[in-house]
């Protein structure tokens, strides 16, 4: 696809995260590209800020139901709040991102708990087994 007249994606159908797990792991690699989020091999042209932020909160919209209503919202709040704050520092320059990473680090504690939550009062993922998700 010419991205020049496409979506600011670059990838018309990104991998959404199906699972809190999947989430955790897409979080982790965030907190490794910030503020840009881009990928220097070349292998992945089509990320960006607005592509991997897309992916994490529709990732959130997945596992919605699990998390629950409060801690979605913490969630949406925190990822929204990231995302302005690494905008608002391209090239890591000015603090924004240091600012940004912890708000990272608190979505991976909310994902966490959740995990820990739900092996603790042993529900079921969607294949019927005790994982977290």
């Amino acid at each position: 696809m010419n991205n020049r007249f496409g979506s600011s994606y670059g990838n018309e159908d990104p991998y959404i995260p199906q699972t809190l797990s999947e989430i955790y792991d897409l979080l982790g690699s965030m907190v490794l590209n910030a503020p840009t989020f881009t990928d220097d091999t070349g292998y992945f042209p089509e990320r960006n800020i607005g592509s991997r932020f897309h992916q994490l909160t529709e990732g959130f919209g997945m596992v919605r139901e699990k998390v629950g209503e409060e801690h979605y919202a913490a969630l949406m709040d925190r990822a929204a709040r990231a995302k302005a704050l690494f905008a608002a520092d391209p090239e890591d320059a000015n603090g924004k991102t240091d600012q940004g990473r912890p708000l990272l680090h608190e979505i991976e504690d909310i994902i966490q708990s959740v995990r820990r939550r739900r092996v603790v009062t042993k529900q079921k993922d969607d294949e019927g087994e005790v994982t977290g998700d």
